[in-house]
């Protein structure tokens, strides 16, 4: 409900203005020095990791640092092995990765719809 005289309120979401800008940088500063692990947790992450955690990343960061580093250290040969190695490993993590998620989700999903007084008769 909208009182006589004052104008409708605006779905559409309008541009900060400078004020409005510069308070919303110095309240996200003080978040910062208050509580900085409160400040990281509030922060967007990017769409492609909303779902990765920060020590995944971290772990895959290094592995990858490593393996760069024995394909420019090691001999030609045994460089090679170690990318097809790789090669391998990593679609079959991921997939194996992948399909574990997929079955948590569809248990849960399992165990959310079954109900106690129904007797477990679903299929």
């Amino acid at each position: 409900m909208t009182m006589p005289g004052l104008p409708e309120p605006s779905h559409e979401p309008r541009p900060l203005s400078e004020r409005e800008r510069r308070a919303l940088l110095d309240l996200e500063a003080r978040l910062a020095d208050e509580d900085p692990a409160r400040s990281l947790r509030l922060r967007p992450q990017a769409a492609w990791r909303a779902h990765v955690s920060d020590r995944a990343v971290n772990l895959l960061v290094q592995v990858a640092v490593v393996v760069v580093v024995l394909v420019v250290v090691l001999p030609g040969p045994w460089a090679a092995a170690l990318v097809a190695v790789t090669l391998m490993v990593v679609p079959g993590t991921i997939s194996l990765l992948v399909s574990r998620e997929e079955y948590r989700r569809r248990r849960e999903q399992r165990e959310r719809g079954a109900h106690p007084e129904s007797g477990g008769g679903e299929s």
